[in-house]
Order: C-alpha cells, then structure tokens, then sequence
C-alpha cells in the first residue's frame, strides 16, 4: 500500500475541495517507484543475498608509493604456455621464470642474460604489487626489429674491406626508435642486444616520447686514418639510411 501523500494546505486555499486532494494521491500513487512497492521483506532478502552482489575482481593495494587498483585475473592468467602453464605467485618467481625463459632462447648470448637478469631482478618487487608488469617485460626481453647487413668500403691502400653493421630497433612502445651508434672490434649481436633492452628503461626515463634502438659495427676507428673511417661511414650510413628515418628511427652519437 503506498503512503499518503501529506499536502500541506495553505489558509488562502482553505476551502479547496477533497476531490483535489485525492487527486493528488493519485498522482504520487503513479510514479514508477519499484522499491516503494515491493514489500520490505523481498527488499531485505534481495538485498542480503550473496548473490545480488556483483563480483569484484579489483584489488586495491596499498604499495610504498600510492594505493594501486590491482586486477585479481592477472595472477590466475599463465605467463608462459610452451609446455603447460606456467604461473607465478610472488614477484622473484616471475622475474626467475623470465630469466629463465632468456636463458633457453639466447643461451648463446651472455651479455644480454646479464642484462636480463639485473633488470628483472629490480623488477620484482614491482611484479609483487602489480603482477600485469610481469606480462609487459616478457614483451620487453624480444625486440621488434634486427637489423644485420654488410658494410663494404675501400681501405687507403685501394684493397676492399667488409665490416658487419647492426641496428636493433627494440621498442616503439614511447615513440619512434632512438639510439646510439656503437663502433668497436668487441660489438656483436650480443652486445647490440644487451645495450638495446638496457636503452628500453634509459630512454623511457628521460621524459622524452622516443623509444629505444642501438646500432654499430665492429670496424675499430683506432687503427684507421681519417679517410678510411669517412669511407668506411658513409658505408654504414648508406645502407643504414633504409631503415631510418625522422619519424621511423633517429641514431644518435655512441662509443
């Protein structure tokens, strides 16, 4: 039964009909109140029903920094799925499966194994608070692009010379790639690959919108003269220039 609708009167209209007042009634009666009607019974039971709760499956978590909003689904979902799936618990378990998981893809390269394994052991605490960044450096440990080709060129007594030039183009996740150009007899593709993932968090903490790249070869400008390594450059670039760009990839001064 719905309540009645107390009208105050006012002593100028005294004398106003009871039809008025029913009228009223009537029209209060007419709203759409499914709460009002339903008896307070059902809306107590409805109310304290556990199922008339909607699941929560955020988190909030209170780090060192600020309370973060942490989604329960990402500690359920597995990191890897090559023979099984593979989960972690803690943060140094998901840094120790990621080290892993480099390990069994580029065994054969250990300066970027030891790159990994100091990043990911940084990491970990944040994969403790935020299991979805475990899932982001798994991306971040294999590079968009690799980039080998040959660099020929003359040496000053006329004989032809060949060098191995690289670029990895390893993350355009900020902007386009940005990177040093390394020369030494020492570069490889291990080396060019451990200094592209570190150059992933330097670039990122700049405050700039570039990503992250490195390039080089393993000519050694020490034993050269000034035209050989004008030569030898204008090599490199020639070929390196198909792949650069203002708004693809911009290299900068290395070691």
């Amino acid at each position: 039964m719905y309540p009645l609708l107390h009208v105050p009167v006012p002593p100028t209209t005294m004398l106003a009909s009871r039809s008025t007042v029913a009228a009223a009634v009537r029209a209060k009666a007419a709203l759409p109140c499914a709460s009002a009607a339903a008896p307070y019974g059902a809306r107590l039971m409805s109310s304290s029903s556990p199922e008339a709760k909607a699941k929560n499956l955020v988190t909030s978590v209170e780090g060192v920094h600020q309370t973060m909003k942490v989604s329960k689904a990402w500690r359920s979902k597995p990191l890897f799925r090559r023979q099984g799936d593979v989960r972690f618990k803690t943060g140094l378990e998901a840094a120790n499966l990621l080290v892993a998981e480099a390990k069994r893809r580029d065994a054969h390269e250990p300066h970027f194994i030891q790159s990994v394994e100091s990043t990911m052991a940084c990491l970990s605490p944040i994969f403790e608070r935020n299991p979805r960044y475990a899932f982001v450096a798994k991306q971040l440990m294999e590079p968009e692009r690799f980039i080998q080709f040959r660099v020929a060129w003359i040496d000053d007594a006329g004989s032809p010379r060949m060098n191995r030039g690289y670029r990895i183009q390893y993350s355009s996740s900020i902007g386009p790639y940005e990177g040093a150009i390394h020369l030494g007899h020492h570069v490889n593709s291990d080396v060019i690959k451990a200094f592209g993932f570190d150059s992933v968090f330097a670039n990122a903490v700049t405050g700039f919108d570039v990503g992250a790249a490195v390039g080089g070869s393993d000519v050694n400008p020490y034993d050269k003269s000034e035209a050989e390594i004008q030569r030898f450059c204008q090599s490199y670039m020639t070929e390196l220039a198909k792949y650069v760009g203002p708004d693809l990839d911009q290299p900068t001064m290395g070691m």
